[in-house]
């Protein structure tokens, strides 16, 4: 077994992931345990690509809200956009791979920022499920 990279490589390269905004809001009494709590968790996702230079940009934008009786408890946005470079073949196209792989690699970075924010702002610890962008996408 060697030290070859080259099974690790997949066509592209992540050029940064960035946030772009960030917004979290909570009520001053927020209800931990009541079982009629409901969650409302929407991704929207926007895919530029330049196909002169090989790049697809991707802004994935999070917004959730914990509700109780109509109220909302807690709300969230969190936009964050991912720069990629196709560097070699790949059978994916630059949409695609913005739409389903770019898109499932900026993901965790904003379920973490939600998480770090609802442990700062003492609401506990808000963890979002996994996400299937390839059934998003279809």
């Amino acid at each position: 077994m060697g030290n070859d990279n080259k099974d690790m490589e997949s066509g592209f390269r992540i050029h940064n992931i960035l946030l772009l905004e960030s917004d979290f809001k909570r009520v001053p009494n927020v209800v931990f345990d009541d079982p009629s709590i409901t969650h409302d968790i929407r991704i929207e996702g926007e895919v530029t690509v330049n196909a002169e230079k090989n790049i697809v940009s991707v802004i994935q934008t999070l917004h959730f809200s914990q509700i109780l009786n109509e109220e909302k408890q807690i709300s969230a946005t969190i936009k964050m956009i991912g720069v990629f470079e196709k560097t070699g073949e790949s059978v994916i196209d630059l949409e695609n791979f913005g739409n389903v792989n770019g898109a499932a690699i900026i993901y965790p970075y904003i379920r973490e920022h939600l998480t770090s924010l609802s442990v700062k702002a003492g609401v506990g610890i808000i963890l979002l499920p996994p996400a299937n962008f390839t059934a998003y996408n279809k």
